[in-house]
């Protein structure tokens, strides 16, 4: 009987809310309905009082002119230019609305100066934006166009008067003929003023029967659609009472029928509320026997490894946090017949009225299988690992094999075959070396390229050690991991670099220095490697691009390989090989 009285207030509510925002719409449209009829008429009311004190003023002005041209009194042309202000403030307005971004301020200052009244002009505006490229008020700008034109030929034809007048004498028959033609200036414009007139209050009349139909309209709509809700509320009562009863049957069958166990629990009492079906048939206890021990009961089925853990989270519900979702727990149950199963609980906080946690409610989900295959592929990585480590260590073994041959390939060879096969025992070094770095490495797909750069270095500089020569090679290298496809190449050039250096830059030198830096550029994600030495310098016309050195060009190629650029310059005393290049994402 309760649940039915709380089921029948709550759609009383709803049906309060409804009509509550149904009257609130009406109220609404109506409200925006009369507001735009009074701007709108507002607004033409602005352009018809507008227009009357154009015609006033432009009758003033022909009046005054046509006292100067009788009098030739100064004071008469003056009036007559006087006049001509409220019409040119009517043009800036109207040349500053034709603009598509226009000025406000300019607008509104035009049409004050015009007489127009300062509450009608946001109105007059408003017409001009809605309405300018629209029937009545489209034919009154254009019109309103022609007359600034007429206007325009009258201040000429005012200041041709006013030049002869002040600069010769003008007979009778002058003054006649400019009269003639003033009159005939004073129709054009008095018709433009008419056909102005006739098109806006052709515009009112449109306005206000659209309005008005508007208004009819809308409200019948209204009134149709409150008849309809009001028919829908009372038929809708006893669908949303078979609804809502269907709704509980499917939830109740989603629930008895899920896979997962859902429970709700008492944050106050520590006892389970509620535990759906699916407890027996995933772990196999009675409902009632879960119910009654609660936590403990749940605690002592738990694996050892897996209590402390769970307790801890068991322990901090009496100071739970503010989020409302809690993290997942994975952990092991004992089922009825002494299995150990792998389940997964998902958790969500239930809070009271007054915002204060009460429950929690979750799923408990079997993930037995998914823990089999995550045992299975750590297995299957493991073994993978295994077999790429061996597989790099073989490929530096197999290198090292390569460069022991050349090494006794030179036995016997004249000097420079030796010094092309010492070159290629070096690059072949600076390949090994990447491979020992990855297996050493608990990481089989990328290498410490600063490390790879030091050890690299003091190899090659072990080659070229002589007591008649100190070469010191100076690293500033930043910490950077690489992958195999970009430490091969970036080798490869460092060992170049470093034999070219031995090679010509400290051929004949006792001492020198070799600067080796790599840095990350601040402008961009690009990496800079420098490579510099203090020993004889560049030739002035040395260009790497045509050099016939198969250094040089093995260079050039894997700068390409690392979508790199070289720049090659002379610093003072050091010569400098730049790269900038990109590491692979």
């Amino acid at each position: 009987m309760k649940n039915r009285f709380e089921k029948n207030a709550l759609d009383v509510d709803r049906k309060m809310i409804g009509l509550f925002m149904f009257g609130t719409t009406c109220a609404v449209l109506l409200i925006l309905s009369v507001t735009l009829a009074v701007n709108f008429t507002s607004g033409i009311r602005g352009y018809v009082g507008g227009e009357g004190h154009w015609t006033k003023a432009q009758k003033e002005s022909v009046i005054h002119l046509s006292q100067y041209i009788i009098s030739e009194d100064e004071s008469d042309f003056r009036n007559f230019k006087s006049a001509l202000r409220i019409i040119m403030g009517d043009r800036t307005a109207r040349e500053e609305l034709n603009k598509e971004d226009y000025n406000y301020e300019i607008v509104f200052q035009g049409f004050k100066k015009g007489l127009n009244h300062p509450e009608d002009i946001p109105h007059m505006i408003q017409i001009f934006d809605w309405f300018h490229d629209y029937g009545p008020v489209k034919e009154a700008i254009q019109i309103w166009e022609s007359a600034d034109y007429e206007i325009d030929t009258l201040v000429a034809f005012a200041d041709t008067i006013h030049f002869q007048i002040q600069n010769e004498e003008v007979s009778t028959l002058q003054k006649t003929e400019w009269m003639r033609k003033l009159n005939h200036l004073d129709h054009e414009l008095t018709d433009l003023e008419l056909r102005f007139s006739d098109s806006m209050d052709r515009m009112a009349r449109m306005l206000n029967t659209g309005v008005k139909w508007t208004t009819i309209i809308l409200g019948l709509i209204i009134i149709g659609i409150g008849l309809w809700l009001t028919r829908r509320f009372y038929v809708s009562t006893k669908i949303w009472t078979q609804t809502i009863r269907e709704s509980e049957n499917k939830f109740r069958n989603v629930i008895n029928n899920s896979q997962d166990i859902l429970f709700k629990v008492n944050l106050k009492t520590k006892n389970y509320e509620y535990v759906s079906p699916a407890l027996q048939s995933m772990l196999g206890y009675d409902i009632e026997t879960f119910m009654a021990g609660g936590m403990d009961f749940i605690l002592s089925k738990m694996h050892p490894d897996d209590k402390d853990e769970i307790q801890g989270v068991v322990d901090q519900y009496d100071n739970i946090d503010e989020k409302d979702h809690l993290p997942a727990l994975e952990y092991r149950l004992k089922d009825v017949e002494g299995n150990w199963v792998w389940v997964s609980s998902t958790r969500n906080i239930v809070r009271n009225q007054q915002g204060e946690p009460e429950a929690i409610v979750g799923t408990v989900r079997d993930i037995s299988v998914r823990k089999e295959q995550e045992q299975k592929i750590k297995k299957s990585l493991e073994e993978k690992e295994l077999l790429l480590q061996e597989i790099h260590h073989r490929v530096k073994n197999n290198l090292s094999i390569i460069s022991s041959l050349l090494e006794l390939q030179k036995d016997g060879m004249p000097e420079p075959v030796q010094e092309i096969l010492s070159a290629s025992q070096l690059r072949i070094k600076s390949i090994a070396k990447v491979h020992e770095k990855l297996y050493k490495s608990t990481n089989l797909s990328d290498t410490s390229l600063d490390n790879y750069i030091s050890e690299l270095a003091n190899e090659i500089k072990k080659t070229y050690h002589s007591d008649k020569q100190s070469i010191d090679i100076q690293l500033d290298v930043i910490p950077v991991s690489v992958s195999i496809n970009d430490a091969i190449p970036i080798g490869l050039i460092i060992n170049e670099l470093i034999n070219n250096a031995f090679k010509h830059a400290f051929n004949g030198q006792k001492s020198g220095s070799l600067r080796i830096s790599l840095d990350e550029l601040e402008s961009s994600d690009q990496l800079q490697m420098l490579i510099k030495s203090d020993g004889n310098k560049l030739d002035d016309d040395f260009d790497i691009k045509s050099s016939d050195s198969l250094g040089m060009t093995l260079i050039q190629i894997l700068v390409k390989r690392i979508h790199g650029a070289l720049n090659v310059y002379q610093e003072g005393k050091w010569s400098v090989f730049q790269i900038t290049f990109s590491l692979n994402k």
